[in-house]
């Protein structure tokens, strides 16, 4: 939001005449309509992970090295920086990114298509993603989330057909929780 249009006296501000240099809306603004940016504006745009990563995607489209500290800051975007611009890992970023359960499941996935034992911590600690992740990352068993996944009757059940292929005797407590997934357990589980 540019809050100088709404003043009544708008160049009375304090650092108005700085604006274009070091607000980044309006930087976007400017660039947007064709205006290249300055060696100040690029400074303000470096310093912000969000506008580095729309300055890189929109306008640049190839790697910004003065932004890059800044986006590997950010979970999401250092993940959508090593995705769609640099279309492989981002070590710088992966810090970031191994501290969110979502990014650094989509980043084992999407990006390095293995295994990511930095992010494997926080992957374990939701049944959904400690599913996801043995079944189509690891390929097998995943200790470190079978905590989280015994306590959910779904992929309890899940995980003990698809990955142990026998029982899953942590997560029958919960399965037996439900009446669907006790009968489909029993049902469809060797013993």
């Amino acid at each position: 939001m540019n809050l100088y249009k709404l003043h009544d006296k708008p160049k009375s501000l304090h650092k108005y005449e700085e604006r274009y240099n070091t607000v980044p809306e309006l930087i976007k603004q400017q660039i947007e309509s064709g205006k290249q940016p300055n060696a100040q504006q690029l400074k303000s745009i470096a310093g912000d992970p969000e506008f580095s990563l729309w300055y890189v995607k929109y306008i640049i489209r190839d790697r910004f090295p003065e932004g890059e500290k800044a986006i590997a800051s950010n979970p999401q975007h250092a993940y959508w920086y090593a995705k769609d611009i640099i279309k492989g890992r981002f070590p710088e970023g992966e810090p970031a990114i191994a501290s969110n359960l979502y990014y650094a499941y989509h980043y084992a996935k999407n990006i390095i298509k293995d295994r990511f034992p930095e992010g494997e911590r926080v992957i374990a600690s939701d049944a959904y993603f400690a599913y996801e992740y043995a079944k189509y990352i690891i390929k097998d068993r995943f200790p470190e989330g079978e905590k989280a996944i015994a306590s959910d009757p779904r992929y309890a059940l899940l995980y003990a057909k698809d990955i142990i292929k026998g029982r899953f005797p942590e997560g029958e407590p919960a399965i037996a929780s439900s009446p669907y997934y006790a009968h489909t357990y029993a049902t469809n589980i060797p013993k």
